[in-house]
């Protein structure tokens, strides 16, 4: 198994056959899901996906295959500033979110600075809506007004800030 990766690598590029890559995506699948289940804010599948982009990019662009410490050092800090990058982006959409929740949430609420309802309209739209959803539902929007972050939501009912994210998403929908 001496220089396993490097020659899948090798026949892969003189091939461009999918059994060697798919080879070569086993090896590094670990290192992908490692990574991936660090991504929260995307989900899980996505971020596997992307860093499985970053394996096939890193492999294209692999000019010399003889050495195979080389070869696998290069496709892991490919994989690692895919992660990085993805990482800064999941963070500032999540900032992102964090800002404009409590911005959606007056604004539907019609909340002015004295803290009156602008009009009935609204708040009858809103009983009908939260009315459609479960009591955890509720409960995680009534958090969400009241300013809690999505790890303290988490916290406070026993879930992960992972799964609150989530039903945040579904709820904003």
């Amino acid at each position: 198994m001496e220089n396993y990766v490097s020659k899948l690598i090798r026949s892969y590029l003189e091939t461009r056959n999918e059994y060697y890559y798919e080879r070569l995506q086993e090896q590094f699948l670990p290192l992908i899901k490692a990574y991936a289940r660090k991504l929260y804010y995307l989900d899980y599948e996505d971020s596997q996906q992307e860093l499985c982009i970053a394996l096939y990019e890193s492999i294209s662009k692999i000019k010399n295959t003889d050495n195979e410490f080389a070869c696998i050092s290069y496709i892991k800090r490919s994989i690692v500033n895919k992660f990085t990058k993805l990482y800064h982006e999941s963070v500032k959409e999540q900032n992102i979110q964090a800002n404009s929740t409590s911005l959606v949430f007056n604004a539907n609420l019609g909340i002015q600075n004295d803290g009156e309802v602008e009009n009935c309209i609204t708040m009858t739209d809103l009983k009908n809506y939260l009315q459609s959803k479960t009591l955890e539902e509720r409960k995680i929007i009534d958090m969400l007004i009241q300013g809690y972050s999505d790890k303290e939501i988490g916290r406070e009912m026993g879930f992960t800030r992972q799964y609150i994210n989530r039903i945040k998403k579904q709820i904003l929908k």
